[in-house]
């Protein structure tokens, strides 16, 4: 389980400004999976990687705990997040599944612990188990539809809209963070990371920021972002005054 030659190893620090999750699947199929016994329960230290892009294996995981940084490295050396997989993902399913080299790399970036699936056992898997198998496919499915979600925002949106969208989905992600002392969910994500998952460059990430925060839909405490919960519509607001038109193409 050591870190790969050409990749990056390093891992962002565990605690409070630790990087936020951008996706924790939840609800009583999730639940069922986490707890259904079924595959083999490893353990990977904050640094190394569960694969690398481009190796063909037949394995997946479910991760029960810490976090996962899946992105891409282009040919020159570029890295684009994906997502920050947080515990219920399911993670590396397609290429195992289809056994056709990973289009992406799933590095740990808090110490993990998963169950690692063999797409040659799981007959035996459904058999054991049929609920085992229904959860597998809602979670798939979800993950599924936020792909398609993020492909439309990115094709039909324009750039403050994204970002609106994708603040709101965060919020929603980490709305369990809340507590009567404290209303609001603390995003740990940096500008670039947010460019990646909104198809947008830094720059204009930066600049949408900041225009949130003018507009008192956000606030920002270095790389942190504020959301506030102490509405139903946090996030969106103030969309009106903070939003604007331009083209929805990557800028």
């Amino acid at each position: 389980m050591s870190c790969s030659p050409g990749f990056d190893a390093a891992a962002a620090p565990a605690g409070r400004n630790a990087t936020s999750e951008t996706w924790i699947p939840r609800g009583e199929y999730v639940a069922y999976m986490l707890q259904a016994g079924i595959g083999e329960k490893v353990h990977y230290a904050a640094g190394q990687f569960l694969f690398t892009q481009g190796e063909i294996d037949r394995r997946f995981y479910i991760l029960l705990s810490g976090k996962v940084h899946v992105f891409n490295l282009s040919d020159n050396g570029h890295e684009s997040m994906f997502n920050i997989m947080g515990p219920g993902s399911v993670i590396g399913e397609a290429a195992a599944l289809t056994a056709l080299p990973r289009y992406s790399a799933a590095r740990v970036i808090e110490s993990a612990d998963l169950l690692q699936l063999n797409v040659a056992h799981m007959e035996e898997y459904i058999s054991q188990n049929p609920r085992f198998a229904m959860s597998l496919l809602y979670v798939l499915s979800l993950k599924q539809r936020l792909a398609v979600d993020r492909l439309h925002q990115a094709v039909y949106e324009a750039p403050d809209q994204r970002i609106l969208r994708f603040l709101e989905q965060m919020a929603q992600t980490h709305s369990e963070e809340v507590s009567t002392f404290n209303d609001h969910v603390r995003v740990h994500l940096t500008h670039e990371q947010i460019g990646n998952m909104t198809n947008l460059s830094r720059v204009t990430v930066t600049r949408t920021l900041q225009k949130l925060k003018r507009a008192g839909s956000i606030d920002l405490v270095g790389r942190t972002i504020l959301l506030r919960r102490s509405s139903p519509d946090p996030v969106s607001r103030n969309t009106k005054a903070a939003t604007s038109a331009p083209s929805p193409t990557r800028h």
